[in-house]
């Protein structure tokens, strides 16, 4: 007479297979409804359908897009108003404010003074014919531009990135090297 064992391979086979069987069904469903995987990271499934709550407003966004960033220019005693364009070589500038910066003057028509870094011309126009209170930028050589006489030359390169609010005597009268501070106004 032979005995079977309880334990024996007959009766372990279903209960392998079942056991088998749950532990596919729980991997695949775990993360299915969210949860981890066996490595402890979340699953990439679909994105979450929740809207992100609104982040409080900053200065920037206040500020419309047609207003360009006010800026304040300090020479010597006297502190100018300005106001740079919403585009990104001005953008860029902005970036970096507030900056101090030793201006060169070329002929009363005039001034000029390298950056820290170059910006960036992305967008912007190949030059254009500066006007009285343009401020610009000299994509060759990296360097902002304070045009403030009307007959200044048209030059391949300047980016108009702003200009003057009002006055700009304290510039014009500026005819040897000189430093200006630069910050958002």
């Amino acid at each position: 007479m032979s005995t079977a064992c309880p334990f024996g391979l007959r009766r372990s086979r279903p209960a392998r297979r079942n056991a088998l069987v749950l532990a596919l069904l729980a991997t695949v469903s775990l993360p299915a409804c969210g949860g981890e995987d066996e490595d402890g990271n979340q699953p990439a499934g679909a994105p979450e359908t929740s809207t992100p709550s609104p982040s409080p407003a900053t200065d920037e966004q206040e500020t419309s897009p047609a207003d360009g960033t006010p800026i304040r220019i300090t020479v010597g005693d006297t502190e100018l108003t300005a106001r740079l364009d919403d585009n990104a070589t001005a953008r860029d500038l902005a970036a970096q404010l507030p900056l101090t910066l030793s201006f060169r003057d070329y002929n009363n028509v005039e001034k000029t003074a390298p950056l820290p870094r170059e910006l960036s011309p992305d967008g912007a126009p190949e030059g254009h014919d500066p006007a009285a209170g343009d401020i610009g930028y000299w994509a060759p050589d990296g360097d902002l531009v304070c045009h403030y006489n009307s007959d200044a030359p048209f030059f391949n390169g300047i980016v108009r990135i702003g200009e003057f609010d009002g006055n700009m005597d304290a510039i014009e009268r500026q005819s040897q090297d000189f430093t200006v501070t630069i910050e958002r106004g």
